[in-house]
């Protein structure tokens, strides 16, 4: 009987020990539970996201689909209800879109230019390069952007290689333009070139500038004069007038 205590004392001290590693067990299977069910409910969400966008992408294939066969069906009425096109109705609708034509900027593009033209606007950058800057013709806002200038035989030649930007429309509207570079600015009236102008200025253009601007041109650099012919009619020129 005398040893009953001492028994006692060390079955509870092996209870006070286990005590911990069951509590230690019970939390950690606890946290595994509550980890799977996260895994779970994240791959619940991915799968509910994918098939959201398949869906989306679907329809918007499917409403494309739609459109193309009702242009096509619209084509296809107009073709039969009206005459063939005289061969003036035809050069009129090619110079239509040759005074449309476009190349965007990426958004890659847009973020260089407006990287290039802020280190255009302090001076720095080649002699050729300036920040063009021109007032919209809607808001009256005053728009800037990189252009490279063409200096030859005593004149200077603003081309836009992108086509009938929003800045060669604005220019139109309002006759004048302003070139910059640091804190010097001058502002030029402007002259439009005719397509019989154009080709000597576009082949100058693409052979001095090659490394920038000749992904905007379908023909290589140092291609004869005669080859810009077809493409006079696609990029804008303007003679530039220093106003005294």
């Amino acid at each position: 009987m005398q040893h009953q205590p001492i028994a006692d004392e060390l079955e509870s001290m092996s209870n006070e020990k286990v005590r911990p590693h069951i509590r230690a067990l019970k939390i950690g299977a606890q946290a595994v539970g509550a980890l799977a069910v996260g895994a779970l409910a994240i791959g619940a969400l991915s799968i509910g996201a994918l098939a959201i966008g398949r869906l989306v992408i679907g329809r918007s294939r499917i409403r494309r689909l739609e459109i193309d066969e009702l242009v096509v069906a619209r084509l296809h009425v107009t073709d039969s209800l009206t005459v063939p096109s005289t061969p003036a109705i035809e050069n009129d609708l090619a110079k239509k879109q040759e005074s449309e034509h476009f190349n965007p900027p990426t958004t890659l593009d847009r973020a260089f230019n407006k990287l290039f033209g802020l280190l255009v606007g302090l001076g720095l950058g080649l002699p050729h390069n300036y920040l063009l800057q021109v007032r919209g013709r809607k808001s009256g806002r005053v728009y800037s952007t990189p252009v490279d200038v063409l200096s030859r035989d005593g004149k200077r030649y603003l081309v836009a290689p992108r086509g009938y930007t929003q800045w060669v429309r604005n220019a139109v509207a309002s006759g004048t333009v302003s070139l910059k570079k640091g804190r010097r600015s001058e502002q030029f009236g402007i002259r439009i070139l005719s397509d019989d102008e154009k080709r000597e200025i576009l082949k100058s253009y693409l052979d001095r500038y090659k490394l920038t601007v000749q992904r905007y041109f379908p023909v290589p650099a140092g291609s004869p004069t005669e080859a810009f012919r077809p493409l006079t009619g696609r990029y804008p020129i303007f003679e530039l007038i220093p106003q005294r």
